[in-house]
């Protein structure tokens, strides 16, 4: 920074990568408690015959998962880009849509499930000795669903306005008052396997009783909302279209998993389904980390995607590829070299189950490391807007590739067939990713990541500044140097450089903020763009405070043509337009 004046350091957005990191991991964590944990908890109570049971189950609570995915995590990104593009009242009008239609669509699948169950239970169950207790077990997962897509969807909304530790307080207490109620519900009140639908039901009453408590307590999270009317549908549909690619994921999932399971069921009879259960519940636990991570990077995507922090994007992507290719690594390594340890902690002990459920592993885990890559970049491609992309990735990762692949093989392969299908899925998904990138790679994207390229800026100019008021002086003379040379009038490149200046003067004045803060310049044919981003409690420009300096908030206020600030995602983001004077 000393040296080099337009040297951008990304540690603002390395810090709050990684604030959010922890908070996002623990809320995955917590979601998926429900999936894997829950089902351990049920196998060491009840036994490797409940705990399929239990994973019959899978695809309710994926459907579940595709509501609140479509409309939490597609309303949820439209609302941090919608931040981002300093729009409150469009945000707060996507979260008002996305929690009234949560509660519908969980509303039509408890009746479906009440109602005609008929439909639905032969479908998800082909296995004779498992009817019985599934249909008890599927009634209280049908009765469940309003409450879990109306929670879900709202704890997707508190990470973009400011406070995804609210998210996972949520998330924790839902899921930890499941687990003491599945012990209770199981083996005081002997519920079987009904015992753990009846437990998830009450760990999230329980969380959304906690969620007007934690807001009332904290007091901090600034969750805008807006009265809506008819004519606001067409934002759902935004919604819809935006968290399409990621829902149909979770629906894919509930698809594949069902035929899976047939095919478990026909190759490989009871084994085979308790192997498959192993091999999900294995699954289940990676993504816990990938997606955690996902979680944390899509906020942060999404808004510096709305202030066309391009850069910035690029490097939020690039770090969460990193973080989930290690971090699914180490799994990896362990499934493959101990797949029988992780099988006794599902209590799998019949030698004839434990050695299918560890070559069934050993097999399946291949998929792992390159399937977290085409999940994240999914995710990525739907805060680009490239919506029918992201779509036909998840199509693919679901059951458009899987499917087919999976009953091709098992028909050559037997059982083999099925733990080979995943695998070789996610190669050639990923194959096709980076092939169909380097088709895109032109006019708006560059490099097989698709960087978007500024296209409607003249130039574009970013650093880091500290607080340091000779370096400010410093830099604030070169890039009024680097303006005059790019068409500016002397006056308005002054302008620009003085701007930087009392920018400089009014965080030091601020004696909370003590980060360095970073500085987007863009430069139009009619005007300027300056957007000034840092860390630390809110501090606005546009009202006065004890602080300020009379003469510097009047500089910043009548030398700008347009003056905005907000606080997003816990960080200072002031918006300045200078319209200019071009020589020709």
């Amino acid at each position: 920074m000393k040296n080099a004046p337009f040297h951008r350091s990304y540690q603002i957005l390395a810090k709050k990568f990684l604030q959010y990191l922890f908070p996002s991991l623990l809320t995955t964590i917590a979601l998926s408690l429900n999936e894997f944990v829950d089902s351990m908890l049920v196998a060491n109570l009840l036994g490797s015959h409940a705990m399929a049971v239990v994973n019959l189950g899978f695809p309710v609570m994926l459907l579940m998962a595709t509501i609140y995915t479509l409309l939490g995590v597609g309303g949820s990104t439209l609302y941090a880009v919608a931040l981002g593009e300093r729009r409150p009242e469009r945000a707060g009008k996507i979260l008002c849509l996305s929690l009234l239609a949560a509660g519908a669509l969980g509303c039509t699948v408890m009746a479906v499930g009440l109602f005609w169950p008929e439909l639905v239970i032969p479908i998800l169950c082909q296995d004779s000795n498992l009817a019985e207790d599934f249909s008890v077990y599927f009634h209280v997962l049908a009765l469940s669903a309003p409450l879990l897509s109306l929670v879900l969807t709202f704890v997707a909304f508190l990470p973009p306005s400011g406070v995804p530790q609210l998210a996972t307080a949520v998330n924790i207490v839902a899921n930890v008052v499941n687990l003491l109620m599945d012990y209770i519900y199981i083996t005081c009140l002997h519920m079987g396997a009904e015992g753990a639908a009846w437990a998830t039901l009450t760990g999230y009453l329980a969380g959304i009783l906690l969620i007007p408590v934690i807001l009332f307590l904290k007091g901090r999270a600034d969750i805008r909302y807006a009265p809506v009317s008819l004519k606001d549908l067409s934002l759902l549909r935004e919604c819809v279209d935006t968290g399409g690619a990621a829902a149909m994921t979770q629906f894919g999932f509930a698809v594949k998993f069902a035929a899976c399971n047939a095919l478990a069921t026909l190759y490989g009879g009871t084994s085979g389904v308790v192997a498959f259960s192993f091999c999900l519940q294995a699954f289940s636990l990676v993504s816990v980390f990938y997606g955690g991570i996902v979680s944390a990077a899509m906020p942060l995507l999404a808004v510096l995607h709305g202030q066309r922090d391009f850069s910035g994007a690029q490097y939020i992507l690039k770090k969460a590829l990193r973080y989930s290719v290690v971090s699914v690594a180490v799994f990896v390594a362990w499934f493959e070299i101990a797949p029988e340890q992780a099988a006794g902690i599902y209590d799998i002990v019949e030698p004839e189950e434990v050695a299918l459920a560890a070559l069934g592993l050993r097999i399946f885990a291949l998929c792992f490391l390159f399937r977290c890559v085409c999940i994240v970049f999914m995710y990525y491609l739907q805060v680009l807007g490239e919506k029918r992309y992201a779509m036909a990735v998840s199509l693919f990762d679901g059951f458009a590739g899987l499917v087919p692949m999976a009953y091709l093989l098992c028909s050559f392969m037997g059982l083999d067939g099925l733990w080979w299908a995943h695998p070789l899925n996610a190669v050639l998904l990923l194959a096709g990713i980076l092939l169909y990138n380097r088709r895109l790679s032109g006019e708006r994207y560059k490099g097989l990541l698709l960087a978007e390229r500024e296209d409607t800026a003249l130039r574009t100019w970013e650093f880091t500044m500290d607080g340091d008021m000779t370096n400010a002086t410093r830099i604030s003379g070169q890039i009024i140097a680097i303006c005059e040379a790019s068409g500016l009038e002397p006056v308005k490149a002054k302008t620009v450089g003085l701007m930087l200046e009392e920018m400089a003067i009014y965080n030091k004045g601020h004696l909370k903020i003590v980060e360095d803060y970073d500085v987007l310049l863009h430069l139009y044919d009619d005007h300027m763009e300056i957007d000034f981003r840092s860390l630390g409690d809110s501090c606005n420009p546009l009202q006065d405070s004890e602080l300020d300096e009379e003469c510097n908030i009047a500089v910043l206020r009548r030398a700008s043509s347009a003056l905005d600030y907000d606080y997003v995602l816990g960080m200072n983001s002031t918006h300045i337009v200078i319209n200019l004077d071009r020589k020709g």
